[in-house]
């Protein structure tokens, strides 16, 4: 026979599993497995009407009305350009996360700050790590032929009989998580800081990368100003929906959940349609704002995949509903590593992995294909990227696994 306190510890023990096991159980039903949240959002989108997808595709540029200016960068960037204008040396990097943003303040600053000067557009559109790679792309940009050294690029923006603004998109790509993956950043920090007289540089940068090159590398050494895209509250994530939505014919109508319905706060409202569509809009831009984080690009898809239907000129908006990623099975540690260095340095194609991860060509190859075969990664030529509609979930699991922060 056991004590008694013994018994007492084990029936609450017994208690608390069953609870738990209650509340996980509810919280699978309520949440949507990765696949059907694919499926699901890509119907959706491409249901709703056209005008009203181009209002929010964001890969367009946007006019000054429609751009929420949340940290007032554009007049911060202003300020750094007059600076090197009056001859003091400097140079911005605009720091946010994949989506946040980055290239859209980049488009505007062209019109908004450097409409008067001339500007050489930089993208880096896949990993570019080695000296030569990264020789022979400013090479082709600022036109300058048999370039072997990066003095060679210095000799010749200093030679420049004007000065020049240079928009050097896709910091992130331009080197490799190994012991001999920085020599690409190496040349471009000589570059930078020999040429800062006759150069505005400015870059962009995810802000994974960011963090982690500045403590390998302080990275933020290289630069006069810092600027970040993705420092957005849950009312500029509200703007920035509404701000496109407005431009729109269409009304809203915001439907409840069940937890809703049996609040107090609902009820009270009942007799009030006006007060309770305010009330169940204040909700969803809470929930979505807490879900996004300041991420403008998974708000957008998350706001599109909310549209339950069109009826007539009204939206009607279902509640969030959680994706459930982990039953993936996704939680192993190579897979983890995987995608960590995914968000890393945006794009990686196998053998880039191999170096970055120290797996054979086979074992990179696997762990590719198969997170892509789940629709968590997408493949084209520049390499691997992580699949923007569950950008939010997989960085949510990788930090609390401390493999991210």
């Amino acid at each position: 026979d056991l004590p008694v306190e013994n018994c007492a510890r084990l029936l609450f023990l017994s208690k608390l599993f069953l609870a738990l096991r209650s509340l996980m159980i509810c919280r699978l039903k309520k949440s949507v497995g990765l696949s059907t949240f694919l499926t699901e959002t890509d119907q959706k989108i491409r249901e709703l009407p056209k005008s009203y997808r181009d209002l929010f595709d964001l890969s367009k540029q946007i006019d000054l009305e429609m751009y929420v200016n949340a940290s007032d960068n554009i007049r911060a960037v202003g300020k750094a350009f007059d600076a090197w204008n009056e001859g003091f040396p400097s140079s911005v990097a605009l720091i946010g996360e994949k989506g946040s943003g980055k290239s859209t303040l980049s488009n505007l600053l062209k019109e908004e700050v450097f409409k008067d000067q001339k500007i050489i557009n930089v993208e880096i559109k896949q990993s570019t790590w080695k000296i030569e790679q990264i020789l022979s792309l400013f090479g082709s940009a600022f036109e300058i032929k048999d370039v072997n050294r990066p003095e060679h690029i210095v000799n010749a923006l200093n030679a420049l009989e004007e000065r020049i603004v240079v928009n050097l998109e896709g910091l992130q790509k331009l080197y490799l998580r190994n012991i001999n993956g920085f020599d690409a950043l190496d040349a471009l920090w000589l570059i930078i800081s020999e040429t800062k007289e006759k150069v505005f540089w400015i870059t962009t940068c995810s802000r994974y990368a960011w963090e982690f090159l500045n403590k390998v590398e302080g990275v933020e050494t290289h630069f006069t100003h810092v600027f970040f895209t993705d420092a957005l509250s849950d009312g500029h994530i509200q703007s920035v929906i509404m701000n496109r939505h407005n431009k729109s014919v269409y009304r809203l109508n915001f439907e409840a959940d069940e937890s809703i319905r049996k609040s107090r706060n609902y009820k009270k409202r009942l007799n009030d349609p006006k007060a309770i569509q305010e009330y169940l809009k204040e909700i969803y831009f809470d929930r979505l704002g807490d879900i996004t984080e300041g991420n403008t690009s998974v708000a957008t898809i998350l706001w599109l995949r909310s549209i339950k239907k069109v009826e007539g000129r009204t939206l009607i908006i279902a509640p969030f509903q959680p994706v459930n990623i982990e039953t993936l099975e996704i939680l192993k540690t190579e897979t983890l590593f995987t995608l960590a260095a995914i968000v890393l340095h945006d794009t990686l194609k196998v053998a880039e992995l191999c170096r970055v991860l120290n797996l054979t060509l086979a074992q990179s190859r696997v762990l590719l294909t198969r997170l892509k075969s789940r629709g968590v990664l997408i493949e084209e030529e520049s390499g691997y990227y992580l699949n923007q509609l569950v950008y939010r979930q997989v960085l949510r699991l990788l930090k609390r696994r401390n493999i991210i922060h």
